[in-house]
């Protein structure tokens, strides 16, 4: 920025009022400073980098031969998971207890964990192709452990005691022993099924910035279609009276996928992905809101409540925190 100074019988002079010699002097100190500070963040971020590109990248789950599983049915192995009802008073999320009794215990047994429970031939989508074997289990297990895990003496004594932490999924659950290992699964006993208290409750929200400064984009997911109830979003600044916007639904299904095993064993149901708007917020200010279902009966279902704050006036003075991860998806880890 320059600013021509007229002076009687002079010639103009021209001034630099950005890079004066005071300003000299108390700027040159901050580029080795913002140097230093940028090169700590290069140096932390490869790091990271480095971590991430040192681990092998492999899901577990993955090393699962869940396409080879055979049926070797036990009677007398008895698998009890509880509690039946998950999170009777809302929620979604709850520990489970599955209890093993196991007359002919191995040690390479393990306990997988399906959603939904029933996962037998009769549910199976068949590829069009002559080379494709049917498998017998039609869905992959969403966690696993090993059955000895928690009790070392398992493979003498033929009981343990797991726990697992599951989310709502929009189905029921169920448990299945298997023996042979990973690579050559064998499927010996199912426990019962057990079920969230409302499966198809409105969950998950996610929060991205709309077109516009001054606009939020909420999606949520739930198991409720278009005919069995209507989406839409309380919300509104904490305190003041709630505004009510409508929301849109969208899904997928299998067909949509590319082939095997994405529409056989890799197949999970979606659910229903609903999108509503905030829009004319008020800047750095403190939001509620709750998603909520009217079902064809005229009755509510109602998510918790969140809350956000807005993003400030463009321009506005303030102090941005960013965060930065990958596609970790939705899960817990299940601790014993």
């Amino acid at each position: 920025i320059y600013i021509i100074k007229k002076e009687e019988k002079r010639k103009p002079k021209l001034y630099n009022i950005c890079w004066n010699q005071k300003a000299k002097a108390e700027r040159r100190p901050l580029l080795p400073k913002f140097q230093v500070v940028m090169k700590s963040f290069v140096v932390w971020f490869l790091v990271l980098v480095g971590v991430a590109s040192g681990h092998s990248g492999e899901q577990p789950l993955s090393n699962i031969a869940i396409h080879r599983a055979t049926l070797a049915l036990d009677e007398s192995i008895t698998i009890k998971a509880y509690p039946f009802i998950l999170a009777p008073k809302g929620g979604d999320t709850e520990w489970v207890t599955v209890d093993l009794d196991n007359p002919n215990p191995l040690h390479d047994d393990w306990v997988g964990v399906f959603s939904p429970a029933k996962f037998n031939g009769s549910t199976c989508y068949l590829e069009n192709d002559h080379k494709e074997q049917p498998p017998y289990i039609c869905t992959a297990p969403i966690k696993y452990n090993f059955a000895n895990f928690s009790n070392a003496d398992y493979v003498k004594t033929g009981k343990t005691s797991l726990k697992f932490q599951l989310i709502n999924q929009r189905a029921d659950f169920s448990f299945v022993l298997f023996t042979g290992g990973l690579s050559n699964p064998k499927l010996v006993g199912v426990s019962n099924y057990i079920s969230f208290a409302n499966p198809k409750a409105p969950l998950y929200p996610r929060l991205a910035l709309g077109k516009l400064w001054n606009e939020m984009t909420l999606t949520w997911t739930s198991g409720y279609n278009l005919l069995e109830a209507v989406p839409f979003i309380d919300w509104g600044r904490k305190g003041d009276p709630q505004h009510r916007s409508p929301a849109g639904t969208l899904t997928f299904d299998r067909n949509t996928m590319c082939g095997s095993p994405a529409r056989t064993v890799g197949w999970r149901d979606p659910g229903f992905i609903h999108t509503s708007f905030m829009k004319d917020l008020w800047p750095s200010t403190l939001y509620t809101y709750k998603m909520g279902h009217m079902l064809s009966n005229g009755s509510y279902v109602w998510s918790k409540m969140y809350s956000f704050r807005s993003s400030p006036y463009p321009g506005q003075d303030s102090l941005q925190r960013v965060i930065i991860f990958g596609d970790m998806g939705k899960d817990y880890l299940s601790l014993t």
